[in-house]
């Protein structure tokens, strides 16, 4: 790949989502680039997060406040990249003054989640100089985007590598957000019935989520406390548990096209996918002996299926969802 990241400098705001902003950074310095990293947030509290999913305006002092100092701190640096994953957080103002106190830098972002989910993004995408999106869909409604799917680390790709005896027939790994504990709850109730060995995280970021569904959510009435943890898993755990497994299981939010990290990480590590998103069928990595997609409203697994064997598909397909690959198309 050409060396497009040497001595480059790069100002890269994200949220915390999982460590995976942190891996970001790593692959941007092994690329030879200098990053300054800062949270998109101004805290990670339960409240702050819930303020801005609500309506960011209810706490826009606070948040500009935050932007203010960094921008102030920052500008002694010229950078050549500002780069954002998202944008949920910052204001347009904030975002119109970075650029100002940046001028000979590029403006990139990439959307991990839908148009749909992330809040009032679009006043600010006249301020990006390109702007990238896991999202099928919302690249086909906006011409200016450009269509990019998401990335598996390095340790996936290892995965593959080593044989280990596979102890779980199904896997699934995630939080516990909308319709998915319904979902899970069924496929729970296959693996009884057929007698397979299935491994079933379920994350809640905070206890207090875990009442507010218990309320509001008809399909969460039944949900038991014992069903959720309230602390992730470790990436190394994560990495263990997918390795001991047959087919990993993943579920995408409703209102999002786009194919999940998760999505990505199983392809990377040469496991099988079942999935409730049929978008799925119109990808490079499509392959039915390995990918089974299922109604998220009435989920018909197949035994066959999860006993097949995985069918490897072009190395160039692999090499090109790696997480080098995409910083090259995202900055190129």
């Amino acid at each position: 790949m050409k060396d497009i990241f040497k001595d480059k400098k790069i100002l890269f705001f994200s949220a915390s989502f999982f460590g995976y902003q942190t891996e970001i950074c790593k692959s941007l310095s092994r690329l030879g680039a200098g990053v300054d990293f800062f949270d998109e947030r101004p805290k990670n509290t339960f409240w702050t997060k819930a303020m801005i999913r609500i309506d960011k305006r209810i706490i826009k002092n606070k948040i500009e406040k935050y932007y203010q100092k960094i921008i102030e701190n920052t500008s002694e640096t010229e950078y050549d990249y500002v780069f954002f994953l998202k944008a949920e957080v910052i204001t347009l103002k904030m975002l119109q003054h970075l650029k100002r106190r940046q001028p000979k830098a590029k403006f990139v972002l990439y959307m991990w989640d839908s148009i749909k989910n992330s809040g009032s993004v679009e006043e600010l995408f006249p301020i990006f100089d390109k702007i990238l999106s896991f999202d099928r869909m919302d690249v086909e409604k906006n011409s200016f985007l450009i269509f990019r799917p998401l990335f598996y680390l390095d340790e996936y790709k290892k995965i593959a590598l080593k044989e280990v005896k596979e102890i779980y027939d199904i896997t699934f790994i995630g939080t516990g957000h909308t319709d998915r504990y319904d979902l899970i709850s069924k496929v729970k109730e296959f693996c009884n019935d057929n007698k397979l060995n299935g491994y079933f995280f379920m994350y809640l970021q905070d206890l207090k989520i875990f009442f507010a569904r218990k309320i509001f959510q008809k399909k969460f009435r039944n949900a038991k406390q014992k069903d959720f943890s309230f602390a992730p898993l470790r990436k190394e755990e994560i990495i263990k548990i997918i390795q001991e497994s047959k087919c990993v299981l993943d579920i995408e939010r409703a209102v999002q096209c786009g194919l999940t990290m998760r999505t990505i990480e199983v392809l990377g590590a040469r496991k099988k996918l079942i999935t409730t998103n049929s978008d799925i069928m119109n990808y490079d990595l499509y392959n039915e002996n390995n990918i089974y997609v299922i109604d998220r409203l009435n989920p018909q697994l197949s035994i066959d299926f999860i006993n097949g064997k995985y069918q490897h598909i072009d190395e160039d397909i692999y090499e090109k969802y790696c997480i080098n690959s995409w910083l090259h198309e995202v900055f190129q």
